[in-house]
């Protein structure tokens, strides 16, 4: 999946302007629970995938906004969610801008996720 370079910017702009808390997912992924949460290699492959789609959008946010503040791939206390397997965070002013992706739980929807920090 392509990211749309121009979406992921206003969604950007939007989520800084309304303040903490306001966050969208930029890609989803929901299992359809009839056993293809359990196929751990397809599951990774969506992980890849993911993984791929949060690279471009932080290449693109970071064009943006400069070099992220903090990254990591483990939960977060800036950063409303569980489950992180990665993360990105921007300071812009007296606001934080993150990027995240996170899968809870098997079976729980992949979210690649942008929004206003804590």
């Amino acid at each position: 999946m392509a990211i749309d370079n121009t979406a992921i910017l206003a969604f950007a702009s939007e989520f800084l302007e309304a303040g903490e808390g306001a966050m969208d997912a930029i890609r989803v992924h929901e299992f359809k629970l009839d056993g293809d949460e359990h196929d751990d290699y397809a599951t990774d492959l969506l992980h890849q995938e993911f993984k791929q789609d949060f690279d471009e959008a932080t290449q693109v946010l970071t064009r943006a906004y400069g070099p992220p503040a903090r990254n990591g791939a483990s939960d977060n206390d800036a950063i409303p969610m569980t489950g992180i397997k990665a993360f990105v965070l921007w300071t812009t002013g007296s606001q934080a801008l993150f990027l995240a992706i996170s899968h809870e739980d098997r079976g729980a929807p992949i979210l690649l996720m942008l929004g206003c920090a804590i």
